[in-house]
């Protein structure tokens, strides 16, 4: 079995929707993916931007 790879449009949308509905394994089912996979994402998203 391969790894999917997921772009950051697709990861966007999907923590958009997941924010928008309250409910992070609703949408994770409904896209074919992992809940605790886009809590991870939500997760990133909400970590304040570090510059270099």
């Amino acid at each position: 079995m391969s790894k999917r790879v997921f772009d950051d449009s697709f990861k966007k949308m999907a923590i958009d929707l997941s924010n928008s509905r309250g409910s992070v394994k609703e949408v994770a089912d409904e896209l074919g993916i992992n809940d605790s996979l886009l809590s991870k994402w939500r997760q990133r998203e909400s970590e304040p931007k570090q510059s270099p």
